[in-house]
């Protein structure tokens, strides 16, 4: 994979450069280089048809520097590749260091894009929206993504096993936008196909009731025996309430309106708590504090790469009421924040088994005063609860 910076910014910078003193032409000399194209280590691209539908794709895939284990190595899919496979690269191979995630389980990243040449935003738009999709917002062609998964399932993950030792249960797929809207419509369809799923900001507007009515009938098609999959949903916090910075914009009450009428932050609670009733699905929302549906990308990634590889987190003993009010606030702040990593699933009765103990054990003074610490060291540490936090 190559990368090449335009001639003329070049030039400018060593024009720029060497005009700063009297001896930028003699150290320009002095230091002469030689520009060659940038190759990113570990790397593939190839161009390759969908046998369906004709239509044509990029595949950018990084491999580790690690051998395979035995069963191959996990997969990470990243929709929107030409934008977000260097991301996800980077993001992947930073856990792959860290002190804490098994050294022999390293993962492919695939990153699925177009061509030069295509308008990538018309193919997308078409791509990674399900049938009955079309938006009176979207003027390009819309609902191929039954064939876009076709493409990725018939086509790309036979070329991939081709090239690449990979293991066939544990494949992620995350999709951003567009893509997580795809994501969502690809794990009704075909749950199978993968085993983790990730829908960042996923553009449910385009298709609402459609799509709960999709993700509703998974609990048909589920029983306990069912292989158990995983899905995150994560979401800006400036996706429907708007930044404050975004006030000061010419446009800004148009931009508001837009972001009310689309609902972004209330339609990933509402995936997320209607995945999270059919069974055998382990489902997280993380609504990223900060962020709009554009600056959420990166911080997105990288929870998406940490919820796809990292070892699952287990949850931590339930104290009784007297070993939790022992705790120094300290100890019951981090103890909270690890409750918090915990999937919904997982979360929930928890913490509603704490309350219980609390309760029950405690006197109603002792209670609201472990309530008030806690929202003190939230507002202190910048930290908050997730939104649901009590079975519905």
């Amino acid at each position: 994979m190559h990368w090449r910076y335009g001639g003329k910014w070049l030039a400018m910078a060593v024009l720029a450069v060497g005009g700063a003193t009297g001896a930028g032409t003699a150290a320009a000399a002095a230091t002469a280089v030689a520009p060659v194209p940038m190759t990113l280590a570990g790397s593939l691209q190839w161009d390759q048809k969908a046998s369906a539908s004709g239509r044509e794709y990029r595949v950018f895939v990084s491999i580790p520097d690690r051998p395979p284990p035995p069963a191959g190595y996990r997969v990470l899919y990243v929709l929107d590749g030409n934008a977000m496979f260097l991301t996800a690269v980077e993001a992947a191979r930073a856990m792959e260091r860290r002190p804490d995630v098994p050294r022999d389980a390293p993962a492919v990243v695939v990153g699925i894009g177009y061509p030069p040449g295509t308008d990538i935003g018309a193919a997308r738009a078409f791509d990674l929206t399900p049938p009955g999709s079309e938006h009176a917002r979207i003027r390009a062609a819309t609902g191929g993504a039954d064939a876009f998964l076709d493409f990725i399932e018939r086509d790309l993950k036979p070329a991939l096993a081709a090239q690449v030792a990979l293991d066939p249960a544990q494949q992620a797929l995350f999709g951003h936008s567009f893509g997580g809207l795809f994501v969502l419509h690809a794990l009704a369809a075909r749950p199978q196909a993968f085993q983790t799923w990730i829908a960042a900001s996923p553009s449910v507007w385009m298709i609402p009731q459609g799509l709960r009515e999709a993700i509703g009938s998974l609990a048909g098609r589920r029983d306990a025996a069912s292989p158990p999959l995983r899905l995150l949903v994560t979401v800006g916090e400036h996706e429907q309430r708007p930044a404050p910075a975004l006030r000061a914009h010419p446009d800004a009450r148009k931009l508001i309106a837009l972001l009310q009428e689309r609902t972004q932050v209330d339609n990933a609670r509402a995936i997320a708590a209607l995945a999270g009733g059919v069974p055998g699905i382990e489902v997280r929302l993380d609504e990223i504090a900060g962020e709009d549906h554009g600056t959420v990308v990166p911080g997105a990634i990288g929870r998406a790469v940490w919820f796809a590889l990292a070892p699952p987190l287990p949850a931590p003993p339930l104290p009784t009421a007297q070993e939790y009010l022992r705790m120094t606030p300290e100890q019951r702040y981090d103890l909270r924040l690890w409750v918090r990593e915990l999937p919904d699933g997982r979360r929930i009765p928890w913490l509603a088994g704490l309350k219980r103990t609390l309760h029950d054990g405690l006197t109603a003074e002792q209670v609201q005063a472990l309530h008030a610490e806690r929202n003190r060291m939230d507002q202190e540490y910048g930290t908050r609860p997730h939104e649901v936090n009590a079975p519905k």
